[in-house]
């Protein structure tokens, strides 16, 4: 069980990671693009935009893939917490799945400045939706993954 230990402890660290950078990028950063002019965060955007996504992209990579992978090596061991180890897996599936639900065609308009100026504030309010959503699963992933630790 040292593979399965190990694996979760990867996790749980990525997942936690993860988390924090996502609530970071939500208080801190949504919240400030919202108060700009739309000209400014257009602007912003454009410089701002492709780092955000360098940093983000291998992160999230990461964050789904090693609890996907952690929870298919448990569920496979037979592992007696299974409820946790799907929630954990699934969870992390979901928070993946909302980049190409959501985001990518989000993120692309703003790039593309394809958003008018005044459907601006109303997208990033959308935006804003997502990403507390989207942080909501990786709760649950991370809170699974902390139990399954603990406990598992």
């Amino acid at each position: 069980m040292m593979i399965g230990q190990s694996l979760l402890l990867l996790s749980t660290g990525t997942l936690g990671i993860f988390l924090g950078a996502q609530i970071t990028e939500a208080v801190l950063l949504v919240p400030y693009w919202k108060a700009m002019n739309a000209d400014d965060f257009f602007n912003l955007h454009k410089t701002y935009g492709p780092k955000i996504h360098r940093f983000f992209a291998p992160l999230t990579i990461a964050a789904t893939f090693l609890p996907v992978s952690t929870a298919c090596y448990l569920l496979l061991q037979q592992t007696d917490k299974p409820l946790f180890t799907w929630l954990m897996g699934l969870c992390s599936l979901a928070f993946f799945s909302t980049y190409f639900l959501y985001f990518k065609k989000a993120n692309q308009n703003f790039a593309d400045r394809s958003l008018s100026n005044e459907a601006l504030p109303n997208e990033l309010t959308k935006w804003g939706h997502w990403h507390w959503t989207r942080i909501g699963f990786e709760l649950v992933a991370f809170g699974c993954a902390l139990w399954l630790l603990a406990f598992g």
